[in-house]
């Protein structure tokens, strides 16, 4: 009797999971369009997966829909995707509709933290993440990791991890979560272990929820910025005669323009000595408007070009902000500081994209292939390493910013 039941209880799980008729055959043209359009559009999509496998994968994501519901055949066609190899070829959930737990998690040495939560949770801020819904945290970052975006070395694949972990509709459909809307997350700080439940909020909601927030960038130079565009805040600091460039994400060419030569003018006006140009949380963007920020600080005659210019990297440092952070060595002479880039410096770039036609899920895949330093490794390292530790996050102290006061003032 006992086992009629539980196969009978295995035939109505079955049913309530299976897809909808036209959900499937929606699902099964999407899929027909993935196919066609990564293999026409990307410049070279088999360097890491053989077609052989690509195909024999997508075959059996086919043979799996029927049984499988919406959010497990995308979590499964980010799986694949992932596995063609390089940062620019992903699925990044973006206005999916998808929510997440309000919190930012962080990885830093292989340890998960919280860097950011509501005000009614403060306490685990800076805690470190143990297990989430019971699973230890070890299985939870393994199995992020075979599906996260954006990925191309250790540095990309710590940030992604860290930030997917909080998408709820791909922790419950990967097998990681109990529910789509709530999650146990376990924790330890220095008085013991400790469990917080976190309720999935719309991601338009997301930010607005971070009430409280961990710091590893030394903000000083925020209380004056003289000049800033999209993205990009100048400050100076007279003690150090230092000028310094807050270069988050990319603004028009426009607009770098008339931010290059407000630079140039205060730096000339304040006989600036030393330059800072800080890519640690660039995500990146065009990186010939980066160029031309280069172009407009190089006809300054006042800066120490033998020794004064600094490019700060990190983890986040990706895409066309690690190509700026190599050509700035060049053209600049700059010394790079900091931590190792997310980004590779020798490989696939420039992304495209394209829309699957019924579910509206977004693909992007890599159009070219560019190389930006030699010798050629998986990360752009600094010049100078200055590790992010996790006390660094809960102490807020910017060792790297440090190093570079530091070294000005040996001079």
């Amino acid at each position: 009797m006992a086992v009629s039941f539980c196969a009978l209880a295995g035939v109505l799980s079955s049913a309530i999971l299976a897809m909808p008729p036209e959900e499937l055959n929606a699902w099964q043209a999407d899929l027909e369009v993935y196919e066609a359009e990564i293999v026409a559009r990307h410049i070279d999509p088999f360097t890491v997966m053989t077609e052989e496998r690509f195909r024999q994968e997508l075959d059996n994501l086919r043979g799996a829909l029927p049984a499988i519901d919406r959010d497990q055949a995308v979590a499964r066609l980010m799986r694949l995707h992932h596995q063609i190899g390089d940062g620019h070829t992903s699925i990044p959930l973006w206005d999916f509709g998808y929510h997440r737990y309000p919190v930012e998690f962080q990885m830093v040495d292989g340890q998960v933290f919280i860097a950011a939560i509501g005000a009614d949770q403060a306490r685990a801020l800076g805690a470190v993440v143990t297990a989430i819904d019971g699973r230890d945290i070890a299985d939870v970052v393994a199995e992020v990791a075979s599906h996260a975006p954006f990925v191309e070395n250790a540095g990309s694949r710590a940030v992604r991890i860290a930030r997917y972990m909080s998408v709820a509709e791909l922790m419950s459909a990967i097998g990681l979560a109990e529910h789509t809307n709530r999650a146990i997350v376990t924790l330890r700080d220095n008085q013991g272990a400790f469990d917080i439940q976190l309720r999935a909020v719309e991601s338009s909601q997301y930010t607005a929820s971070l009430e409280q927030r961990l710091e590893y960038r030394r903000t000083f130079f925020e209380e004056d910025v003289l000049a800033s565009a999209p993205g990009l805040s100048f400050s100076y600091l007279a003690a150090a005669e230092l000028g310094y460039i807050r270069f988050d994400y990319y603004p028009s060419m426009e607009q770098m323009t008339e931010f290059g030569s407000a630079v140039r003018s205060i730096m000339e006006r304040e006989n600036g000595r030393n330059l800072v140009i800080d890519f640690r949380e660039n995500y990146g963007g065009n990186f010939y408007v980066g160029l031309m920020l280069a172009h407009e600080l190089n006809l300054l005659d006042g800066v120490d070009w033998a020794h004064g210019v600094y490019v700060l990297t990190g983890q986040i440092t990706f895409s066309a902000a690690m190509s700026n952070a190599a050509q700035f060595s060049d053209i600049l002479n700059a010394r790079r500081v900091g931590e190792p880039t997310g980004a590779t410096p020798c490989g696939f770039q420039d992304m495209g994209s394209f829309n699957l036609p019924n579910s509206g899920l977004l693909v992007t895949y890599s159009k070219r292939h560019f190389c930006f330093a030699e010798p050629v490794g998986d990360a752009l390292p600094p010049d100078h390493p200055v590790a992010v530790t996790l006390e660094h996050w809960r102490d807020g102290h910017d060792a790297a910013l440090e190093w570079v006061l530091e070294d000005i003032a040996s001079r």
